[in-house]
């Protein structure tokens, strides 16, 4: 079994059973295999999940490939915070950024790590309005970008802990309404 087919099953518990559930024997299970191909992989529980983070980050960034073509720059920063926000309340890449982000209020590694791909993915969407909004100030993007994460995080956690008050579609209206209105906020 690949690394990368065994950091999937890592992502796969995560996602199914939160940080509690992750452990070298449920991985094991999980894939079925021996304990020791896990820690053959991944010698520490620690060590598993830094890098389902960064495989974690890897998905969502190979999703966002697609989005980032469009020809249309608003166009691009819709579709990006768009895919901030899950589409479905089961969606293992949302389930498992959050349980990091929950994780990371505790252990200082797995948090050096959040912060880290955090503030790429902030960069990302600095950019992204400024090509959108190319006349307007760094801080007002630098600004920008962080209240749409921000919502984006907020939102992710209200569809995937209360479907019912705030099922997806409702969510990507939402976002969508706050990027059309910092689009035009920054000139966009």
């Amino acid at each position: 079994m690949s690394r990368e087919s065994m950091l999937d099953h890592v992502v796969d518990v995560i996602a199914a059973d939160g940080m509690a559930g992750l452990s070298i024997r449920t991985v094991a299970a999980r894939a079925g295999v021996a304990i020791g191909t896990v820690q053959h992989w991944f010698p520490t529980k620690q060590a598993m999940l830094l890098a389902a983070m960064d495989r974690t980050a890897q998905i969502a960034a190979e999703a966002s490939a697609a989005r980032l073509s469009l020809t249309d720059p608003a166009d691009r920063v819709r579709a990006v915070a768009e895919l901030l926000v899950p589409a479905d309340p089961s969606s293992p890449v949302s389930r498992v950024w959050i349980a990091f982000a929950a994780h990371a209020v505790a252990d200082a590694e797995v948090r050096a790590r959040y912060e880290q791909l955090w503030a790429r993915t902030h960069a990302g969407v600095v950019g992204l309005l400024a090509s959108a909004a190319p006349s307007a100030a760094a801080s007002a993007l630098d600004d920008a970008a962080g209240e749409l994460l921000a919502l984006a995080d907020g939102l992710t956690i209200a569809v995937l802990d209360e479907p019912g008050r705030m099922p997806p579609a409702r969510a990507g209206a939402l976002i969508r309404r706050r990027v059309d209105a910092i689009l035009a906020e920054l000139g966009g």
